[in-house]
C-alpha cells in the first residue's frame, strides 16, 4: 500500500463536533494498519472509505471495545451499534484494518 489516503464518507452524531481520524501504526510486511479517532462527542457509527488498499478485515479498537458490529468491503469500513452504545470521546485507535 503505497498511497494512504483516509477519506471519511459519514458519522452518525447528534451534534457538530471535533473529529481527527489519522493512520496509526502501518505495517506493511504484515499488511495491517490503524485508523485512529479523535473525537470530543460520543460516536454512534461511523462509515470511512480508504483510497489506495484492498481491504480484507477490520476489526479491534475502540469500536470492539464499545460492543460495535464492524465489517468491510474492498474499500469501505463500517461499523455501528445494534444495541445503542456509543464510542466515547477520546484519542484511541477506532479499528484496525488489514489489506
Amino acid at each position: 500500500m503505497t498511497k494512504r489516503t483516509l477519506v471519511l464518507v459519514s458519522l452518525l452524531f447528534t451534534s457538530v463536533f471535533a473529529l481527527d481520524l489519522t493512520f496509526g501504526e502501518v505495517n506493511e510486511d504484515a499488511g495491517t494498519f490503524e485508523i485512529v479517532m479523535s473525537n470530543d462527542q460520543g460516536v454512534a457509527g461511523f462509515q470511512i472509505e480508504i483510497d489506495g488498499a484492498n481491504i480484507t478485515g477490520a476489526s479491534g479498537g475502540s469500536a470492539a471495545a464499545n460492543g460495535f458490529t464492524v465489517s468491510n468491503s474492498a474499500s469501505m469500513v463500517l461499523g455501528f451499534s445494534l444495541t445503542g452504545s456509543s464510542i466515547p470521546p477520546g484519542n484511541d485507535v477506532l479499528v484496525d484494518v488489514s489489506y
